[in-house]
């Protein structure tokens, strides 16, 4: 089997997607290697987990944008210096900010490149770059893209985006989870409290604020959030604010899988107008179907699509009176038990990690056959 190399920019805590990618490929037969950018400069340079070999590079600190772009060049060395050591016989680079790297090693070292786009990252980067910065990124990656020798990424709108650009079909990891057991441990007692689930990142157009606000006006209602980000301030003072507002901090992966069997449904609302929001797949959406959990989500998203096919959740047009009504129709246990049965069923069918796993494995065979 092969010297597996991925690349990250970010610390690795560890990354769901790209451990359990690693993951896979070793129980594939493969040695994974992930040489991932400490920013920070606060981890250990080598470790070990659950078999994941850990190479932690670093640069100078990286407080914000500028010391980003900085640094940036120097972390491409630094993956270089990873590479010599590795000797890697395929490399992975994860999302667009790693490509330039993985190409320069896999020309270097004449193996295989794998891309995993993770997300739009022109469009992702859009909120905080002049929008000739997001077309020129565009641009590249478009450029790059004929170059790997095979392409990831997270559902099959982007898959079939990118396959304009790339030489083969473009495969589908989907971020879903391994199965947990079908039994659910909360009973929900009649006259009770809905209880919504919002784990997400606190960034501008997730409609956090204004979710706060319409369930502090939303009778039998509570409202737990997870996460952390640009908005948390507004998060910590509506859960100061409002006694149905429960804020519980940022949690690991493991501890979030464990929230799920808490609460009755989770939120998935964005803003359509955001591109990137609009075309990805929210990681909790597989959670949610994983754990028989109806869902509450934008409508006129990729998201709403999934949902609305599979029957296992609310779509609606963001406003107080939707969230209200979306609520309301969760009251009843016989609906709430339906929906979730139905996300259940697709998660066992198709978005579970299991078959995601075994999509991974034929591919790295097949690139390295």
């Amino acid at each position: 089997m092969a010297r597996v190399l991925m690349l990250v920019t970010n610390e690795y805590r560890p990354d769901p997607r790209v451990h359990k990618e690693a993951r896979a490929l070793i129980d594939g037969g493969h040695e994974v290697t992930v040489a991932a950018w400490d920013r920070q400069r606060a981890r250990p340079p080598r470790e070990v987990v659950e078999g994941v070999r850990l190479h932690r590079v670093r640069t100078g600190r990286v407080g914000g944008q500028l010391a980003l772009v900085l640094n940036y060049p120097l972390f491409l060395l630094r993956c270089l210096a990873a590479a010599r050591e590795v000797r890697p016989e395929i490399v992975h680079a994860h999302d667009l900010d790693t490509l330039p790297a993985g190409l320069l090693i896999s020309r270097l070292r004449g193996v295989p490149i794998v891309y995993d786009a993770h997300e739009r990252y022109a469009k992702m980067i859009a909120m905080d770059v002049p929008a000739a910065v997001s077309r020129l990124v565009e641009k590249l990656e478009q450029t790059m893209l004929p170059r790997v020798d095979l392409a990831i990424t997270i559902n099959e709108a982007m898959a079939a985006e990118m396959e304009r650009h790339t030489r083969d079909k473009v495969l589908v990891i989907m971020n879903v989870i391994e199965l947990p057991p079908r039994s659910r441990t909360r009973q929900h007692v009649e006259n009770e409290s809905i209880v919504l689930f919002n784990p997400v990142t606190f960034e501008p157009m997730r409609y956090l604020e204004e979710s706060i606000e319409a369930a502090s006006k939303t009778d039998r209602c509570v409202l737990r959030i997870a996460g952390s980000g640009r908005l948390q301030k507004a998060v910590e003072k509506g859960a100061r604010e409002h006694d149905n507002v429960e804020y519980i901090g940022h949690l690991p992966f493991s501890r979030l899988l464990e929230e799920y069997d808490k609460v009755d449904a989770v939120l998935i609302l964005i803003d359509p107008a955001n591109e990137n929001y609009r075309t990805g797949t929210a990681n909790k959406l597989g959670e949610c179907m994983a754990f028989g959990l109806p869902i509450l989500v934008s409508k006129g998203t990729l998201n709403a699509m999934i949902v609305e096919r599979e029957g296992c959740g609310i779509s609606f047009d963001w406003s107080e009176e939707n969230f209200r009504r979306a609520v309301d129709s969760l009251r009843d246990r016989r609906t709430r038990e339906e929906m979730g049965r139905r996300g259940r069923d697709a998660a066992e069918r198709e978005y579970n990690w299991g078959t995601m796993k075994e999509r991974l494995q034929y591919a790295y065979a097949r690139i390295l056959s």
